[in-house]
C-alpha cells in the first residue's frame, strides 16, 4: 500500500545556461568589461565613488545645519551669518577654478574622454 506512495519520479537534469539574445550583452561577464576599455572602468568606479560621497557629504551637513540653527535658537551660540556668506562665496570661487582644471586635465589626459565620461554618468545612476 505505501509503495504506491513513496513512489518518486525520477529528476529531469538541469538546463543549459541561455545565451543573452542577439545585441544584449549580460552586464556581469568578463567579456562584456573587457571590451568597455580602461576609461570607463575608472569613470564607472569615479562615479559611483562620487555618488556616495556625495550623499554621505548632505547628510552629514544637514545634520550640522540643523545642529547649528538649534543652538542658536537656544541661545547657546551666535552664528555670524554674513561672515559665513562670504567663506562659502570664496570657497564656491576656489570649487569653479579648480573644476575648469579638472575638465581641462581630462581632457588632456585620458585618450578616450567620451568613454570616461559615459562610465561617470553611468556610474552615478548605479
Amino acid at each position: 500500500m505505501l509503495d504506491g506512495i513513496l513512489q518518486t519520479q525520477p529528476a529531469s537534469p538541469p538546463s543549459p545556461p541561455t545565451a543573452p539574445a542577439a545585441g544584449e550583452a549580460d552586464l556581469f561577464s568578463s567579456g562584456f568589461f573587457l571590451r568597455l576599455g580602461f576609461s570607463f572602468m575608472v569613470g564607472l568606479a569615479v562615479g559611483y565613488a562620487l555618488k556616495v560621497a556625495f550623499k554621505i557629504a548632505l547628510v552629514v551637513g544637514g545634520l550640522l545645519l540643523v545642529l547649528l540653527f538649534s543652538l542658536q535658537y537656544s541661545g547657546i551660540i551666535e552664528v555670524n551669518w554674513a561672515g559665513m556668506e562670504s567663506n562659502y562665496d570664496s570657497f564656491v570661487d576656489w570649487l569653479t577654478a579648480y573644476s575648469g582644471a579638472l575638465k581641462d586635465f581630462i581632457a588632456d589626459n585620458l585618450s578616450s574622454a567620451a568613454s570616461f565620461t559615459a562610465g561617470l554618468l553611468l556610474g552615478l545612476r548605479f
